[in-house]
């Protein structure tokens, strides 16, 4: 019987008793990278089932001597397979409480599982695993569609397979839970190296699905958490996954999956906020290990021994660890040193999700001299700005005022300016700073007033303004950053010729000047 999922998440907070997998637990682990020959090979449907087995036996406590995973397997060998196995629960249960767990990673269609050119019906596999005389039964089947950066596990669409849990199950019950709904692809992603939902059903099972805190990870803890990162990773992608489950455990409590705190070849790494973290192998840019957003903050992670590179991803900015997890061992993030990466630098770097940052900045401003007699004149100036990944584009709006007198020190004048422009910068980020390069232009409005003896007319004139622009920001906190530039730059306008107070005509003036500016942008 199918149940929306806001029954199983609120089945994991429900202060119910719960039971760990009986010590008889055998696990089948089963994988075919090669389907039929019409469809696309995957790459990672092996490592998938690898994956799920070492998690078991590490967080689950399965033994590895009742651990079978089976890679590259036809129909028949896996059929003989859980025949066997069915038989040897039965001669050696005893009575005592026993479990059977088959986990499957390939291709797949409405009916069969596609397995190097044969089939085997998911109606006789279903079959196999509800007759087993184990107390409990789970059946997981990671197959059907991809998409993106992912291969495909099947190659048409197909109504759902439908796997109905009957009345006459054995005292304990069974559980099947698909990684993908009606209609819908399930995908591998060359990242993490695996399907999006194993990946994110193994990192359950390493205690980041535990909700409730009691560091054991229930059938509904991991269910939960495995369907909203699933769902979170394929919106990345051009199709949503929705893993399904049927679910009938008759009992008293929780079905404990895994207690990721026990494995003894283990390290406990405990985690900081609810947020995603990125954990690598050895360093950054080494092959992704899991990529988890805990159910709750300080969550502990269950990790094998060794050197990682974990990136945590908060709203405003990346921080970046070193970590050497140690067996048996326990970890806190919070009391480790880290680099701190804003999301404008990792946009430059293409190493964010997202592809842009915008900005506001406010700015004080000097300019050298432009006309005769007038003194250097005070600008102020606010825009905004686009991070992108091999640019920084500004829009920017510019006003100044400046005073000075004319020929002969008479008739002192006002010069007022307008300038609307865009600039063009590179930037090139080290750890304690920012330092851009790039290009400055704008249209400006200019306006002279004049006072003193003499009338003279107001006059205005339109111009440009062209110029080069080096740059340093220094993060400060949160978005909030210090921003400095300056820069060559050369103004075009047409400048009246006077004589003997008179205009007589004008021509076209270019004169070469500096220009600098500091404060503040906000990258929102």
């Amino acid at each position: 019987m199918r149940r929306p999922l806001w029954l199983f998440a609120v089945a994991c907070l429900v202060c119910a008793p719960a039971w760990a997998l009986p010590e008889q637990t055998w696990v089948v682990a089963i994988s075919n990278n090669r389907g039929e020959a019409n469809e696309l090979a995957l790459l990672y449907a092996d490592r998938d089932a690898q994956q799920f087995a070492q998690a078991m036996q590490v967080n689950g406590g399965v033994s590895p001597l009742r651990t079978v995973v089976m890679s590259a397997a036809k129909a028949e060998e896996v059929r003989d397979t859980i025949l066997a196995l069915n038989a040897r629960i039965r001669e050696t249960a005893e009575g005592k409480p026993t479990a059977l767990v088959i986990f499957y990673s390939g291709h797949a269609d409405a009916q069969s599982l596609h397995l190097a050119g044969s089939r085997l019906r998911l109606e006789e596999l279903e079959a196999m695993v509800r007759g087993s005389a184990a107390t409990v039964r789970l059946l997981v089947i990671d197959s059907c569609r991809s998409g993106t950066v992912t291969r495909v596990k099947g190659v048409r669409p197909a109504p759902e397979f439908e796997m109905n849990v009957q009345g006459e199950v054995a005292t304990e019950g069974m559980a099947i839970i698909t990684s993908s709904a009606a209609g819908e692809w399930s995908q591998e992603s060359d990242e993490l190296r695996g399907s999006f939902f194993t990946h994110h059903l193994v990192n359950a099972l390493r205690g980041a699905a535990d909700q409730n805190e009691d560091g054991r990870i229930t059938l509904a803890e991991a269910y939960a958490y495995t369907y909203a990162q699933t769902l979170r990773s394929s919106g990345r992608t051009a199709a949503l996954q929705h893993p399904t489950y049927a679910y009938d455990v008759k009992g008293k409590g929780e079905l404990v999956l895994a207690n990721p705190e026990t494995g003894g070849k283990t390290g406990r790494l405990r985690l900081v906020e609810s947020t995603t973290y990125i954990v690598s192998e050895e360093h950054e840019g080494g092959p992704v290990l899991a990529e988890v957003t805990p159910a709750r903050e300080a969550a502990t992670l269950a990790l094998p021994e060794g050197k990682y590179f974990i990136q945590e991803r908060l709203p405003t900015e990346y921080r970046e660890y070193d970590v050497n997890v140690a067996a048996g061992g326990e970890l806190s993030l919070a009391a480790l040193p880290y680099r701190r990466i804003r999301y404008d630098q990792l946009v430059r770097k293409r190493g964010a999700e997202q592809t842009s940052v915008h900005g506001l900045f406010l700015l004080g401003a000097g300019r050298g001299e432009v006309l005769p007699g007038e003194r250097g004149s005070p600008q102020v100036l606010a825009g905004y700005s686009l991070d992108l990944p091999w640019f920084t584009l500004q829009a920017r709006l510019r006003g100044a005022t400046a005073s000075g007198l004319g020929p002969e020190g008479q008739l002192p004048r006002r010069h007022d300016e307008l300038g609307v422009g865009l600039a063009l910068q590179r930037f090139v980020d080290f750890s304690a700073f920012s330092l851009g390069f790039g290009l400055l232009t704008e249209a400006v409005l200019h306006q002279q007033t004049f006072s003193g003896t003499r009338d003279a007319p107001t006059r205005d004139a339109l111009g440009g303004g062209f110029g080069g622009l080096i740059s340093i920001e220094r993060h400060l906190v949160g978005g909030l950053a210090l921003h400095v530039e300056g820069g060559p730059m050369t103004l075009v306008f047409r400048e009246a010729q006077v004589r003997e107070f008179a205009v007589q005509g004008d021509s076209l003036a270019s004169p070469f000047t500096w220009w600098a500016a500091g404060g503040l942008i906000w990258r929102l």
